[in-house]
């Protein structure tokens, strides 16, 4: 893998780099920070399985258009190479780019500053992304349908995912299995009211991770990785915030209620979207589960992710189900 990084490097700069580290957090690609004459950057090969040149372009779009939006984050805009490329084709055939580095820390969701931060923060991107629709591309959108985890990854699909939990390569509770897949067993039914939800680009994944905050004032001052962006009903984006607030507390609302204050100042929602939110924060795990399993068939070792994921599933159910008339009161009063 270092020979390939040396290669992307290569494309983009003549002088030599004064260091080369690993980027902390992500599975879905490989990639590293580098510092070179006092300026940092993130050079990033990407996972075949799940970046064409058709996505990558779009994504090099997109991070270029919320460039121009005036907001009050940064977001990682692609270098050009040598040759005025925005990424190259490596000697393998993988893709790989270089982005700007963005200065920060990663938010603490036990700070109420910073649950406000995150809330503004994912509102604001969610209606920039909104606004997106009307703007013309050279690409195409790519579309995910992320309630659909027989078609999150090309090796994670309907039989290999049965053949998966039918002979788990690591200890899984019988019973978890079997709540699993009845999970998958009611997704289809669900399918064609959950496709008429309104539908626009959605990052997919704005977790802490995935934003820097600036340490002295408590602003997110960057949101990272457009990976995964793509055309899917608009209530995900709240819905993976929701999951990932209440993984840090969810024994009160009040975090819920400082974040959707601040989300609802930009986006709105209509009576059916916030009907299926609570149902929506389920399969969101289900799907990330498939994804897992797709990367196990592709060789990655995928147990302490699959099982952190299995668990956080338990637990939203459980929290969903003795919680679920006073969630439903709060998302109504809020929108």
């Amino acid at each position: 893998m270092e020979h390939l990084f040396q290669g992307l490097l290569q494309h983009y700069f003549n002088e030599p780099v004064h260091s080369m580290g690993n980027v902390p957090f992500g599975m879905t690609n490989d990639s590293r920070i580098v510092v070179l004459n006092q300026s940092k950057y993130v050079a990033r090969i990407y996972n075949r399985h799940t970046k064409n040149e058709e996505r990558l372009q779009f994504e090099v779009e997109l991070t270029a258009y919320l460039e121009h939006c005036s907001l009050s984050f940064g977001v990682p805009g692609f270098l050009s190479s040598k040759d005025g490329s925005k990424y190259v084709i490596l000697s393998d055939g993988s893709l790989g780019s270089i982005t700007r580095f963005i200065e920060g820390e990663v938010p603490d969701l036990s700070r109420n500053s910073d649950v406000l931060s995150y809330g503004q923060t994912v509102g604001e991107i969610s209606y920039a992304l909104q606004q997106f629709s009307s703007v013309p591309v050279d690409s195409v959108r790519p579309t995910i349908a992320f309630h659909d985890p027989y078609s999150l990854h090309p090796l994670s699909y309907q039989k290999s995912i049965h053949e998966f939990l039918s002979n788990p390569p690591f200890a899984i509770d019988a019973d978890q299995i079997a709540i699993i897949q009845a999970y998958y067993q009611n997704i289809y039914g669900h399918a064609p009211e959950i496709n008429l939800l309104p539908k626009q680009i959605v990052h997919h994944d704005i977790l802490i991770f995935n934003l820097l905050i600036e340490p002295q004032f408590r602003k997110i001052s960057g949101v990272l990785d457009f990976d995964f962006a793509a055309n899917d009903i608009r209530i995900w984006e709240l819905t993976i915030c929701l999951n990932h607030l209440l993984q840090f507390e969810d024994q009160t609302f009040e975090k819920i209620e400082l974040f959707l204050d601040e989300y609802r100042k930009y986006m709105t929602l209509t009576p059916a979207e916030i009907q299926w939110i609570p149902y929506v924060m389920q399969i969101y795990y289900v799907s990330l589960l498939s994804i897992y399993i797709g990367q196990h068939y592709a060789g990655r070792s995928i147990a302490p992710y699959f099982r952190l994921m299995l668990k956080q599933l338990l637990k939203r159910r459980e929290w969903l189900e003795y919680n679920q008339h006073a969630f439903s009161d709060l998302l109504h009063s809020k929108f």
